[in-house]
């Protein structure tokens, strides 16, 4: 994302943060699109945080994306373990009983919701998720002896749910990004003619400076993550079985807010593809797709139509829709017969 106010990519090209091939563009725009009256960045939670926002006073907007990076930072504040001083940090010294702020409450809420749902394949405490006793009501937590919390692979997408609060005001669209995850807000069409959205790449994960689908994002408020172990410092552990996750090569999750997209996305890659597909179409509300690589490329029914495959070198693109396998429980295979297409040769 380019840094510096009213600095932005013109035209349909590509919005690429440093090396990461994650390539959004607005979709169907015209050379003549608007520039973001507001692009800024920094650097926050162990990655760049950016902000491109579009709106009428370029004053407000700029306080409000300041706002934005002091959200960011303030829940870094709290959920970060590399800090001692953090609240997660004094939670897992002192382990009983503690009272925690409403920040922490909605995160670890959140997360023992996705653990429960997933069967573990996301898991707050690395290790068992049942031995965590929380009251929502009274907002205490109680953690089982040798249990300790790490709300990494939710908390950025929490970061940056709040950050889209303080802009919302402020801004007729926003493009938020935290780590190589996005949130993008544009407003409801007037019109079906105007129902435009905008196309996020996803990176293949034999080459993240290809782009190996282009999945196209509707109206509204809608976060995209992508997870690779190319793009990850450490390997994916799988929290059951404290192995690295091999069943999946890359997951992309979509859903109406960073904290969802960022949970399921890491317990969709631990499940794999076969599993993930069969799961996603389940959880009803909140909404939440699924776009998975493993020897082929497949995604959740609610995404037909709206992702395009490249179809050769040049750049040509094509839809490709394919139906996720039907309801099953999780960790179930998926039937015989569906009608997925397989990946084309990246070789070619």
């Amino acid at each position: 994302m380019p840094a510096g106010r009213g600095r932005a990519a013109a035209g349909c090209r590509a919005i690429t943060p440093g090396i990461v091939a994650v390539a959004l563009a607005l979709a169907g725009c015209r050379p003549a699109a608007p520039l973001p009256t507001v692009a800024r960045a920094w650097e926050a939670m162990g990655g760049i945080f950016s902000v491109a926002a579009w709106g009428r006073d370029s004053t407000a907007l700029a306080r409000a994306a300041d706002q934005a990076l002091d959200s960011v930072r303030r829940i870094d504040s709290l959920l970060s373990r590399s800090s001692a001083r953090s609240e997660v940090a004094r939670i897992n010294r002192r382990g009983e009983g503690r009272r925690v702020s409403a920040a922490f409450a909605a995160v670890l809420g959140a997360a023992l919701d996705v653990a429960r749902r997933s069967h573990g394949a996301f898991d707050p405490t690395r290790h068992d998720w049942r031995g965590v006793t929380f009251d929502r009501t009274g907002g205490t937590v109680v953690l089982r002896r040798g249990l300790t919390l790490d709300f990494g692979g939710i908390a950025e997408g929490y970061a940056l749910d709040r950050a889209l609060l303080a802009l919302r005001a402020a801004a007729d669209s926003v493009l938020l990004n935290l780590g190589g995850q996005y949130l993008i807000m544009t407003p409801a069409p007037m019109t079906s003619a105007q129902a435009v959205g905008r196309r996020v790449g996803v990176p293949d994960p034999d080459n993240t400076l290809r782009v190996i689908a282009l999945l196209e994002v509707p109206p509204g408020t809608w976060s995209v993550r992508t997870l690779s172990p190319v793009d990850q410092p450490a390997p994916i552990m799988d929290p059951r079985s404290r192995k690295p996750a091999v069943r999946a090569r890359s997951v992309t999750t979509v859903a109406r807010d960073g904290m969802t997209a960022d949970a399921w996305s890491h317990a969709f890659f631990v499940l794999g593809c076969d599993s993930a597909l069969a799961l996603a179409p389940q959880l009803g509300t909140p909404q939440v797709g699924v776009l998975c690589i493993d020897g082929r490329v497949r995604w959740s029914a609610d995404l037909e139509g709206r992702v395009v495959r490249p179809t050769d070198a040049a750049g040509s693109a094509g839809t490709a829709p394919a139906r996720a396998p039907g309801p099953a429980p999780a960790g179930a295979a998926a039937p015989s017969g569906s009608t997925i297409r397989r990946a084309p040769d990246s070789s070619r």
